[in-house]
C-alpha cells in the first residue's frame, strides 16, 4: 500500500531536492505524523537526508509571539480572580471551576475565529431567546444550580444566568488585560495576537502544511498570509468518496482547496504520483467486519484473536497493523491481551490519569491527612494508614511500608500514635507521618503545606519507581506531581483562600480532565493509538475498539455560555463542526486500509441499548452492495473453571489428618453440615478466614461479640462477680437508672472486641456507623434486662464458661473417642432448673422448630436454625451428664433446659427462649406436636444417637468429603475460589 505520507515525501523530494531540506518547516496538526514522514523521506531518498524542521500548528503560533500560553490551572485561577473583582461574587472557587473552564473555552473559540467580541456580547445581552432555557441540558442546569446555589424557579435561574451574560464582555477584556500585563495568554488569544499584528518574521524558505481538516479563522488567515508571500504549500489528506457535496467528512477541505490548493492534485503533483489511486481508495473492495460485544473487556481480549488471525503479517510488516482505541481507558486491558508472540509495540495515546494507581495514591494520602489524623495530631486511624501502606505505589515511597503494615496489624493497633509510626523508621516514613503544619486543617497556609507534602510523597515515589519497566507508572506519577506542584504554586501566588473540601474538589476535577501521554518510536512494531493520533497515518490492518455512539464521535456537545444560534451566526465552533471533524477522522482511518474490524458494546446500560457509532451505520448504508460487511456477535464465555469441585477422598494425607483430630467444636460440626468441603478446608487444612483489620467495620460476628461481652460485664456486676449470686428485679432497676454503667460496659466491650485494646484509658472515637451500632446494642441490652427482670429472681451459675465431655462412637469398624464442647454464653438457675442460654443477635426464623432428624439434616441448616439447636443441645447435654461439668456447674444433677435467646424477640411479653422440638414419628404430619424441653434428659438419648451417627460419618474413611448441593451457600463461602 502506498500511504499518504509516502506520496507527500516523494513529492517534497522531487520539488525541493533530496539532499538538504533544512530550509523547510513542516507543520502538522499533531506531533505524531512527523516521525512517520521522516521515515518516509529516508525510504524514498534511499539514504540519509537533512530533514526539515517539524512543528505543530500550536508550535508555529507560539514561536511567533512574545506571550506565553499559561497552564489551565493558572488560567482558571486568574479568571476566577478577575470574575470576583468584577462582580463582587462570593462563589467558592470549586463551584466556579467547571464554569470557568467553559468561559475559557468560549473566549478561546471566539478569538480563534476572530469574532468581534464587543458585538457578540452586545447581541448576547440583547438576545431575546434568553427567556427560553430549553437549550440547556439537564447536566448544564444541574451545574448551573450548583454554581448559583439552589434556585427555586426558572425565573431566578434565568436572572442569574443573565447576570453572567452581562458581565462576559467586561470579564473578557479584564481577563485579557491581566494576562497581557503578565506576558501570558490563553491559546486563542495568542493565535489572534499573531495574525492581527501581521507577524512577518517567518524565516523558513518554505512552510509545508500537511493533513489539516477544519481550520479556525486564525489558521486560515495565517495560511493565506504565508501563501501570499510564496512560502506556503499544502497537502490535503482525503478521499473522493467523502469529497462529494453533502458528505460531512469532507465539509471543510472542500471549502479550502480553491484558496489553499493541494500539492498532490493532478496539475501540481510530481509525475510519478498516481493521484487518482491515492484519492480513490475508500470505494475499493475491503474486508470489513462489525463485531458487537457485551462488555469492553471482551473487546479488549479479542485483540489476541485478531492479531493471531493476521498470521505472519505481525512479524513481517508490523507497521501496517494498528489497534485504535475509541475509549482510551481500554489501554491497560489491551496491553494485557497482547499475545506473547507479538514483538515490538508502540503506544501513542492518552490514558486517563484518574484510572491510574497514582490517582488512588493521592486519594489515600489526602484521606490519611484529612480524615485519618486526629484533631490533636497525635494519632491516626489504622484504616486510613492501611490505605496508604497497602497501596501498590507505597513501596516506592519507602521499602519499609510492608514491615510497618504487618507490625501494626499484628498488634491490632487501631489508633497508632505518630511516635509508633515513626520510631526507628526511615526518613521517608517519618516524612509520611510527621507534619509541621499544626492541627488546623483550614486556610491557605494549610493547603500550601498539604500540597507540598503531597508533592514530596510523589517525588519519593518517582525516585523509588525508577527501576520499574512499566512506562505508565513513571508517566502517571510525573503527571500527578506536575498537577500538585503547579496547584501549590498557584495557591501561593494567588489571593484565593482555600479549604480541604475545595482542594479535594479541585484535585478531583484536574485529575479527571488529565490524560497520561504515551509517545514511542513509531517506526517500530504494531501501533496502539487513540483516534486523534491516527491523523495522516495509513494502515493495512485496522482494529477499531469500542466504536460506540458516544465514543465516536466523542465529547460532542454544545456546552457554552453562548447559545447555539449566536455561535452559528458568528461562525464559531458548533456541535455540527465537532461531528464533522470526527466523521473525517473515521473515514480517513478506513480509506486506505484493506482489512478493517470495528467492535462496539451492545450491552444495555440504565435501560439504554449500546449502539454502534453513527459513522459505522452511515458507512454500512452508503456503501450498499459495494462493501460486503460481515456482522458478528461475541458472547460472554464460560467462567474460568475452578481448581476443583469434586469430592475429596479420605485417603493418604487426608486420612492421616482425620486420625489426628482429637476434639471438635459445635462450629466444626456445623461447618460439616453446611458443606463437607468447608469442614475439610477449615478443620483439616487449617485455612481460616482472615480477620478484618478495619476498625470501622462492624460485621455480624463483631456485633455479636460486643453484645456477648457487654452482657457478661453487666451480669458480673449484677451477680457481684461471683458464682451462684442471685439477680433481683431491684438490682436490674438500679442498673438501668445508672445509665452511665451500661454505657461504660458497652464502651469496654467496644474497646476489647472492636478496637482490640484492654487499656482503660483508651476512649474510642466512634464514627457514624459505629455510633449507630452502639445505639442498637444499647437497645438490645435494655431489652435483655427487661426480659430477665420478668424472670427474677434467678442465679447466675456461670458466664462465658467452657464445658467439655468425651463421646465414644464407632468409625471404620473401631471405637473412637472425641472431646466435644465449647463456651456457654450464660448458665443460670430458676427454681430447680438450670438454663443454658445462647444469645443470638441475628434475625430469628418464623418456621416451626425442627425434629431431631432435622437438627442433623444438612438441608435445614439455613431454614430452621438447626445448627443453633445442635450447639445448644450439646452444651446442655454436657452440663446435664458430664461428671466434670456436674461437679462445677450442676452438683445436684438438676434439670437443664436449652434456650436460644433471640434478642430481637426479647421485647415481646410472652417471649420464652426455651427450645421446643417436634416429636419424631408423629402420624399426622399436618398437626405436629411440639414440646418444650424442660430438661435435656428427655431428648438426650435421641440426640446422642444422632450425634454418634454423624461423627461416624465424618470419620468414615470410605466416604469422601462432598460439596453441598445447596449452591446458594457457595456465594458467601470464603473457599469458593478454591473449590468453585
Amino acid at each position: 500500500m502506498s500511504t499518504f505520507l509516502q506520496n507527500v515525501a516523494k513529492d517534497i523530494l522531487t520539488k525541493h531536492g533530496g539532499e538538504n531540506l533544512a530550509d523547510i518547516a513542516v507543520i502538522f496538526p499533531n506531533k505524531r505524523a512527523s516521525l512517520f514522514l521522516n521515515q518516509a523521506l529516508y525510504e524514498e531518498a534511499g539514504h540519509a537526508v537533512w530533514s526539515p524542521s517539524y512543528f505543530t500548528i500550536s508550535d508555529l503560533f507560539r514561536n511567533h509571539s512574545s506571550l506565553a500560553v499559561a497552564g489551565q490551572i493558572d488560567l482558571v485561577f486568574r479568571l476566577y480572580q478577575a470574575y470576583v473583582r468584577l462582580t463582587g461574587s462570593d462563589e467558592p472557587l470549586d463551584h466556579f471551576y467547571s464554569w470557568g473552564q467553559l468561559m475559557l473555552s468560549d473566549f478561546d473559540d471566539l478569538d480563534k475565529n476572530l469574532v468581534d467580541a464587543d458585538k457578540l456580547f452586545i447581541n448576547l445581552e440583547a438576545w431575546q431567546e434568553m427567556r427560553d432555557f430549553s437549550f440547556l441540558s439537564d447536566q448544564q442546569r444541574k451545574s448551573l444550580e450548583e454554581f448559583f446555589g439552589k434556585v427555586e424557579t426558572d425565573t431566578v435561574l434565568q436572572q442569574r444566568f443573565n447576570d453572567i451574560w452581562k458581565n462576559l464582555g467586561p470579564l473578557y477584556h479584564a481577563f485579557r488585560k491581566d494576562l497581557r500585563d503578565n506576558g501570558l495568554a490563553y491559546e486563542g488569544m495568542l493565535y489572534r495576537d499573531v495574525v492581527e499584528h501581521h507577524v512577518t518574521d517567518f524565516h523558513y524558505k518554505h512552510y509545508i502544511f500537511i493533513g489539516f481538516n477544519l481550520l479556525q479563522k486564525v489558521e486560515q488567515r495565517l495560511f493565506l498570509q504565508l501563501k501570499e508571500v510564496g512560502k506556503a504549500e499544502f497537502y490535503w489528506d482525503y478521499d473522493n468518496y467523502f469529497m462529494l457535496q453533502g458528505h460531512e467528512a469532507g465539509r471543510y477541505i472542500r471549502q479550502y482547496l480553491d484558496r489553499l490548493p493541494n500539492e498532490l492534485n493532478t496539475e501540481r503533483a510530481s509525475a510519478d504520483i498516481d493521484t487518482d489511486k491515492l484519492y480513490n481508495r475508500l470505494s475499493e473492495k475491503k474486508d470489513i467486519t462489525y463485531i458487537s460485544a457485551p462488555t469492553e473487556d471482551i473487546q479488549a481480549r479479542y485483540v489476541t484473536t485478531w492479531l493471531r488471525g493476521l498470521g505472519d503479517v505481525v512479524k513481517t510488516d508490523p507497521r501496517s497493523v494498528a489497534i485504535v482505541l475509541c475509549d482510551e481507558g481500554l489501554l491497560q486491558n489491551v496491553i494485557h491481551s497482547l499475545p506473547e508472540t507479538v514483538g515490538d509495540v508502540n503506544i501513542t495515546t492518552g490514558y486517563p490519569l484518574s484510572a491510574t494507581p497514582a490517582a488512588t495514591l493521592i486519594g489515600a494520602l489526602l484521606a490519611l491527612r484529612l480524615q485519618g489524623l486526629s484533631k490533636d495530631g497525635r494519632t491516626y486511624r489504622l484504616a486510613y494508614v492501611n490505605q496508604v501502606l497497602r497501596h501498590p505505589y507505597a513501596k516506592f515511597i519507602s521499602e519499609d511500608v510492608t514491615v510497618l503494615y504487618e507490625n501494626l496489624n499484628a498488634s491490632k493497633t487501631f489508633f497508632p500514635s505518630t511516635q509508633q509510626l515513626t520510631v526507628n523508621q526511615s526518613d521517608a516514613i517519618r516524612r509520611l507521618f510527621i507534619h509541621e503544619d499544626g492541627t488546623t486543617k483550614q486556610g491557605k497556609a494549610f493547603t500550601i503545606s498539604l500540597l507540598q507534602w503531597l508533592s514530596d510523597m510523589l517525588k519519593l515515589a518517582g525516585i523509588g519507581s525508577r527501576e520499574e519497566e512499566d512506562p505508565l507508572t513513571h508517566e502517571s506519577i510525573f503527571r500527578m506531581y506536575t498537577i500538585v506542584n503547579r496547584l501549590r504554586e498557584v495557591f501561593a501566588q494567588s489571593e484565593v483562600d482555600s479549604t480541604p473540601v475545595l482542594l479535594q474538589r479541585l484535585l478531583s476535577q484536574l485529575i479527571d480532565s488529565t490524560s497520561v501521554p504515551f509517545h514511542g518510536e513509531p517506526a517500530l512494531g504494531i501501533q496502539i493509538m487513540g483516534v486523534l493520533e491516527t491523523r495522516n497515518l495509513d494502515f493495512d490492518h485496522v482494529l477499531l475498539l469500542s466504536c460506540n455512539e458516544g465514543n465516536m464521535p466523542k465529547g460532542v456537545n454544545d456546552a457554552s455560555f453562548i447559545p447555539h444560534s449566536l455561535r452559528k451566526g458568528y461562525e464559531m465552533t458548533t456541535i455540527e463542526n465537532k461531528v464533522a471533524i470526527y466523521s473525517y477522522y473515521f473515514h480517513s482511518l478506513l480509506q486506505r486500509a484493506s482489512d478493517i474490524t470495528l467492535t462496539y458494546n451492545n450491552a444495555t446500560d440504565e435501560g439504554r441499548q449500546g449502539e454502534m457509532s453513527r459513522f459505522m451505520l452511515q458507512f454500512m448504508v452508503e456503501s450498499g452492495q459495494k462493501q460486503n460487511i460481515r456482522r458478528l456477535t461475541m458472547l460472554s464465555g464460560q467462567n474460568v473453571s475452578p481448581v476443583s469441585r469434586v469430592p475429596i477422598a479420605k485417603t493418604g494425607a487426608v486420612a492421616k489428618r482425620l486420625r489426628k483430630v482429637t476434639s471438635l467444636s459445635p462450629s466444626a460440626i456445623n461447618r460439616y453440615l453446611r458443606c463437607q468441603l468447608m469442614f475439610y478446608y477449615n478443620t483439616l487444612c487449617g485455612l481460616y478466614e482472615q480477620e478484618d483489620d478495619d476498625e470501622q467495620e462492624i460485621d455480624s460476628k463483631i456485633f455479636g461479640d460486643i453484645f456477648h461481652r457487654t452482657a457478661e460485664l453487666i451480669y458480673n456486676e449484677l451477680s457481684g462477680e461471683g458464682h451462684n449470686k442471685t439477680v433481683t428485679a431491684e438490682a436490674i432497676d438500679q442498673l438501668v437508672k445508672e445509665k452511665y454503667k451500661i454505657e461504660a460496659f458497652l464502651d469496654q466491650a467496644f474497646r476489647e472486641k472492636l478496637f482490640k485494646t484492654d487499656r482503660a484509658d483508651f476512649h474510642p472515637r466512634y464514627n457514624g456507623l459505629q455510633l449507630l451500632n452502639r445505639n442498637v446494642l444499647k437497645l438490645y441490652i435494655q431489652r435483655l434486662l427487661r426480659l430477665d427482670k420478668a424472670n427474677t429472681p434467678f442465679e447466675i451459675i456461670a458466664l462465658e464458661e467452657s464445658y467439655y465431655d468425651d463421646l465414644t462412637f464407632e468409625a471404620n469398624g473401631e471405637q473412637r473417642t472425641l472431646t466435644l464442647g465449647g463456651q456457654v454464653d450464660r448458665l443460670d438457675k430458676t427454681g430447680q432448673r438450670l438454663r443454658v442460654v445462647d444469645y443470638k443477635t441475628g434475625q430469628p426464623l418464623a418456621l416451626a422448630p425442627p425434629s431431631m432428624e432435622e437438627v442433623f439434616n444438612p438441608d435445614y441448616v439455613d431454614s430452621k436454625h438447626s445448627i443453633y439447636y445442635l450447639q445448644t443441645f450439646l452444651y446442655s447435654s454436657i452440663i446435664r451428664n458430664s461428671p466434670q461439668a456436674r461437679k462445677t456447674a450442676n452438683p445436684n444433677g438438676e434439670a437443664v433446659a436449652p434456650a436460644l435467646l433471640f434478642i430481637r424477640q426479647a421485647g415481646k411479653t410472652s417471649y420464652n427462649p426455651i427450645l421446643k422440638i417436634k416429636e419424631d414419628g408423629q402420624e399426622d404430619a399436618r398437626r405436629p406436636v411440639y414440646k418444650e424441653i424442660d430438661d435435656i434428659a428427655c431428648v438426650h438419648d435421641n440426640f446422642t444417637q444422632h450425634l454418634r451417627q454423624l461423627l461416624g460419618e465424618i470419620f468414615d474413611e470410605q466416604r469422601p468429603f462432598v460439596p453441598t448441593e445447596h449452591k446458594e451457600r457457595c456465594s458467601t463461602c470464603i473457599y469458593k475460589n478454591i473449590c468453585g
